[in-house]
């Protein structure tokens, strides 16, 4: 099998750190406890189930969320409506989006490392001339329909699978712009691969945009962040944005124009009636 190159931005070893903006204080040298890993044909680590959001979680999540828009208030009950609603959707849909990427890593004699990219119909195709819909698939579900397909073709010792979502992380970054991260990337790491949070920054002020609506609030996607879940577990699908929020100015630049020009006033009269 062919060994395709492809990118991935995921934390390198050891634990991941805390980001912290007021209430998350960031340390200078946290970027050093991250490495971008885009190495062509190295095999990608295999996502966990934990990190992996499954059916039964999910179906929870859309009763909690419709539970909510039914006794909230105002934006809370349509801003729950709709996450319930877009849960809903992926429950019967699956997670799989034409043209997103999935690492396959097969080792027989070798590892052998491919890319493969989902196609019109939600298909891919597997080594062995297989191809496998992929329509009404979570993530947390793919492991176990690629292997079982994989195994019917090829004679392997593991198979191991990641897909990867792309989304874009933009506002209070160094690095905005749009990433492919594997699924089971915390929030962390995509904040951090798109350069870390700028001088600026308060990550507590952060939420997530779908379709130009907002679709996580800003104390939803501070509880994610403290909590350390992942792009899937967040609820996360490719385009999503990731939008680092910036701090409050307590005073605005046309007061300090205002006050700047007071300033000057004040000086002139003084030299002049000196």
């Amino acid at each position: 099998m062919p060994t395709s190159s492809i990118q991935i931005q995921s934390a390198a070893t050891g634990a991941r750190p805390r980001l912290q903006s007021r209430g998350f204080r960031l340390p200078i040298l946290i970027s050093a406890c991250f490495a971008l890993a885009s190495v062509p044909g190295t095999s990608v680590g295999q996502s966990t189930a934990s990190s992996l959001t499954s059916r039964a979680e999910l179906t929870a999540a859309a009763a909690n969320a419709e539970l909510a828009a039914a006794t909230g208030n105002g934006g809370d009950r349509t801003r729950n409506a709709m996450q319930a609603a877009a849960i809903r959707q992926r429950l019967l849909d699956g997670d799989f989006q034409v043209g997103e990427r999935i690492v396959l890593t097969i080792v027989s004699d070798a590892a052998h490392t491919d890319t493969l990219v989902v196609r019109a119909g939600r298909v891919i195709d597997l080594p062995g001339k297989a191809t496998l819909s992929l329509a009404g698939v979570l993530r947390s579900e793919l492991k176990d329909r690629v292997t079982g397909e994989v195994l019917k073709y090829v004679k392997a010792t593991s198979v191991n699978v990641t897909p990867l979502t792309r989304i874009a992380v933009l506002g209070e970054v160094v690095r905005p712009g749009y990433f492919a991260f594997a699924s089971d990337a915390p929030l962390t790491d995509a904040i951090m691969v798109a350069g870390g949070p700028t001088a600026t920054a308060d990550l507590e002020r952060s939420f997530v945009r779908r379709a130009s609506r907002e679709y996580r609030s800003a104390d939803e996607t501070r509880h994610a962040v403290s909590n350390g879940l992942t792009l899937d577990q967040f609820g996360l699908i490719a385009g999503d944005e990731l939008v680092v929020g910036k701090q409050r100015q307590l005073i605005s630049p046309s007061t300090t124009a205002v006050f700047g020009a007071v300033a000057s006033l004040a000086a002139i009269f003084l030299a002049v009636h000196r």
